[in-house]
């Protein structure tokens, strides 16, 4: 805002005088406030808007008009339809960043997000439509992020990453294989389903206790292996069952996992001295890495609001769907 520094006070206390209009004396009042000191910030929370529409206010300022003309919007000869060459550029660096980094309160660009921002910055119109266009020409895709622990550690994470790699390097035909296990009860899991209006939705219950574990690998070939327990997973149950991927494969394995005891147990540990295996242990907080988190999504989805009278129910739910799962890409997590 340097023009603004050149603007002595007392120059907008007259123009103050002289404006009528409630849109005229905020902007003018927002000015006179960011001479006393008061961040745009602060001036957002005031007058109930966002940083960049006071940003807005002020830079309208920088012209050589009069105050009274600059801050009214009736003097306009009409609003530019179109952003220039320029300007697009600018846009399309500007939705490169979070909104917030531009000074609006948003962690995503949204089209109407985009409505807004072109008309306050750029004093253009566009249709809700139109700014999907410019976010899709700007090289942004619709997509729904992925959830991260807020305990997730960035560091380990890039550090689990370049030990992946160093390992990769070193033994340049190995196949990475990504494991983890889950429960699944024959207690119902209700989930949200569209159901129709004015109805109370209910699924039965049943007092039965049984239950299943599984053991899952995802290869970054695309190969998928379950094993199924009626018991707790023991470290006994992961080392047999890295051994059986072993004699699957006959070739060098660069297993990831997670920190649960029974995949840091010795039992699985002391497999490492192995020719042909290699053990990279994931970061706390980070099931995002792990794309067997995803197989687990899909068979959540596939038996939740569903009634199991027996674990024999469950179990061949279970691998009905686990045959028609779609195996994520290994090598999308990391």
């Amino acid at each position: 805002m340097d023009h603004l520094d050149e603007i002595p006070l007392e120059e907008l206390h007259d123009a103050l005088d002289n404006v009528e209009g409630k849109k005229p004396t905020q902007r003018l009042m927002a000015a006179i406030a960011y001479k006393n000191g008061v961040t745009q910030t602060e001036l957002a929370e005031w007058h109930g808007t966002g940083r960049r529409t006071i940003y807005s206010w002020l830079k309208r300022l920088n012209t050589d008009e009069s105050l009274e003309q600059a801050v009214t919007d009736a003097h306009r000869s009409g609003r530019k339809r179109k952003l220039s060459e320029k300007e697009q550029q600018e846009f399309q660096e500007t939705v490169h960043e979070s909104p917030e980094e531009v000074g609006v309160d948003a962690p995503a660009w949204t089209p109407a997000l985009v409505q807004q921002y072109l008309e306050e910055t750029y004093d253009v119109e566009y249709s809700i439509p139109s700014c999907r266009r410019l976010l899709k020409e700007a090289g942004l895709s619709y997509q729904k992020p992925r959830r991260t622990a807020a305990e997730a550690d960035a560091e380990e994470q890039d550090r689990f990453r370049e030990e992946l790699k160093k390992k990769k390097r070193r033994k340049m035909d190995a196949t990475v294989v990504c494991l983890d296990q889950t429960k699944k009860s024959v207690q119902v899991e209700p989930r949200a389903a569209w159901f129709p209006c004015g109805t109370r939705p209910s699924v039965k219950l049943s007092g039965q206790r049984d239950w299943t574990c599984l053991l899952d690998a995802i290869t970054e070939d695309g190969d998928c292996f379950f094993s199924r327990f009626e018991e707790y997973v023991t470290a006994e149950h992961a080392k047999h069952f890295i051994l059986a991927l072993c004699k699957e494969f006959e070739d060098d394995l660069i297993i990831v996992l997670d920190g649960a005891p029974y995949f840091q147990a010795s039992a699985v540990t002391d497999l490492a001295v192995r020719d042909d295996l290699d053990f990279v242990t994931l970061p706390a907080y980070s099931p995002e890495l792990n794309p067997v988190e995803e197989c687990w999504r899909q068979l959540q989805a596939d038996l939740s609001n569903r009634f199991f009278d027996s674990l024999t129910e469950l179990t061949t739910a279970i691998d009905t769907a686990l045959d028609q799962l779609s195996i994520p890409i290994v090598s999308n997590y990391f």
